[in-house]
């Protein structure tokens, strides 16, 4: 009898240990047993289209399970409730001593989706960033490769490269990496010849009646527009340069209050800063901190420009 008692309880024990968690997200489910399905790498590690399938795994999380533990517009911008043809495939996880990392395969029916999603260590969602995709219509192509590589930081570099049928090489690379409570470009590099696009000037129509207010300009490529704001000496700007042949360019919107004739540009959670002076017409532009989340690597938002008169109005 004892002993049958015994083998009973064995069988518990194991039934319960063997007992996998329900992704689909209809029950509750811990945090620590949705991080188990992610199995944990030693880096640097290599993805690419032809090995993505080696590492993830054939379990399919649910958008129910995933909206447990990050925010529902996270949750909505890595895998729409549109998107009912898309399945979600826990693919790593990464650990280190102050946070860990969630690599998900987002599989459609053309192409695949690496998202990355970051915790601490106290199981607090942190951010993620959509890291690259993966096109069918490329994979195994000789005239095209696209790689991920993950260093011990970590970070994320994504390296594209396309042969032309003139032998040309043309290469993209672009490094992220979660620094300061975000993901951040850290690097970018590319010998791509840039697409030559119509720039939209989201304050072009805004009113220009205070003192600073008005377009300095070089040419259509490189200016700043700065407009009325709430009070007489604080100001919308919107700043934009394309510099090394267009090759890098350089965006950024946001508020200035002028004591004087300086302002400085700083939002909380940004490391970029930039000092702006205005002396006569011209206004002065200097870079401080990290400013590469909003601008190439290879070059600087530092430049000054000149005031354009306002056109007439019209009687």
């Amino acid at each position: 009898m004892r002993k049958g008692y015994y083998i009973l309880l064995c069988c518990l024990i194991l039934a319960c240990a063997d007992k996998k968690p329900d992704l689909t997200g209809n029950t509750p489910l811990t945090i620590n047993d949705f991080n188990k399905v992610f199995k944990a790498v030693s880096l640097p590690v290599s993805i690419s289209d032809s090995n993505i399938n080696r590492f993830t795994d054939t379990l399919i999380i649910g958008r129910k399970a995933l909206a447990q533990f990050v925010p529902d517009s996270v949750v909505e911008d890595i895998i729409g409730i549109k998107d009912n043809k898309a399945l979600l495939h826990p693919i790593i996880r990464i650990e280190k001593e102050e946070e860990y990392y969630l690599l998900l395969n987002v599989s459609h029916p053309k192409k695949q989706e690496i998202a990355v999603v970051v915790f601490s260590k106290k199981n607090k969602f942190l951010d993620y960033k959509v890291i690259t995709e993966f096109n069918e219509e490329n994979q195994s192509s000789k005239m095209y490769g696209k790689n991920l590589n993950i260093n011990r930081e970590p970070s994320f570099l994504v390296e594209e490269n396309k042969l032309a049928e003139d032998n040309t090489l043309t290469y993209e690379k672009k490094g992220w990496a979660y620094t300061d409570s975000s993901f951040r470009l850290i690097y970018f590099d590319s010998n791509k010849k840039p697409e030559t696009k119509k720039i939209l000037n989201p304050l072009d129509t805004m009113s220009m009646n205070y003192t600073f207010s008005g377009d300095y300009a070089r040419d259509a490529k490189n200016f700043i527009s700065i407009r009325d704001y709430n009070t007489a000496n604080k100001y919308q700007f919107f700043l934009h340069f394309e510099k090394k042949e267009g090759s890098c360019i350089g965006e950024l919107k946001g508020l200035l209050t002028f004591t004087k004739n300086q302002a400085t540009y700083s939002e909380k959670g940004d490391p970029c800063i930039i000092h702006f002076t205005i002396q006569g017409n011209v206004i002065n532009i200097k870079e401080d901190g990290n400013c590469g989340n909003h601008r190439n690597m290879t070059c600087y938002f530092n430049d000054s420009y000149d005031k354009k008169r306002k056109p007439k109005k019209k009687k």
